[in-house]
């Protein structure tokens, strides 16, 4: 196996399919608004949160691979800002998190193994980047599993 078909492989485990846990699709799947925006508590975070949190670490970290250092502390200022609206606004940041999880998946399908192995200034090997971004995902896929059973969903 290639680094980046071992790459690719976790990139799918962890966003799309997951055969032995539930990847962030999976655990996103038929979720409303109501049910994204509720909290166990005022000081914990909601589904939507944390579907905003990922788009939003994504995209930067995406931008840094191409060599456009985005401004860290900015982004982690303004993370986990309260998320509530309606359906539309809900599915709108539903298809940014599908995006950006395609991007990834397009950019590694286009980088050739010499390339995982470049350095990334800041982030270190670019595989071992995508990987854990991946990771991320499946931390925060069990965080959302996690509050659909306490919602009962």
């Amino acid at each position: 196996m290639t680094v980046k078909a071992l790459v690719l492989k976790h990139l799918e485990m962890t966003y799309e399919k997951g055969p032995g846990q539930p990847s962030v699709r999976v655990a996103l799947e038929g979720l409303t608004a109501q049910q994204a925006a509720w909290k166990p508590a005022p000081e914990r975070h909601s589904i939507w949160q944390i579907v905003r949190h990922l788009v939003r670490w994504k995209q930067a970290i995406y931008e840094d691979w191409h060599g456009r250092r985005p401004d860290y502390a900015a982004i982690d200022q303004g993370d986990w800002a309260e998320a509530t609206g309606d359906e539309a606004a809900w599915r709108r940041d539903l298809e940014a998190l599908e995006a950006i999880s395609q991007q990834y998946k397009a950019y590694l399908l286009g980088v050739s193994d010499e390339d995982l192995g470049r350095e990334v200034p800041g982030l270190g090997v670019l595989a071992v980047s995508i990987m854990e971004m991946g990771t991320h995902d499946i931390y925060h896929a069990g965080q959302i599993r996690h509050l659909r059973a306490l919602q009962g969903v």
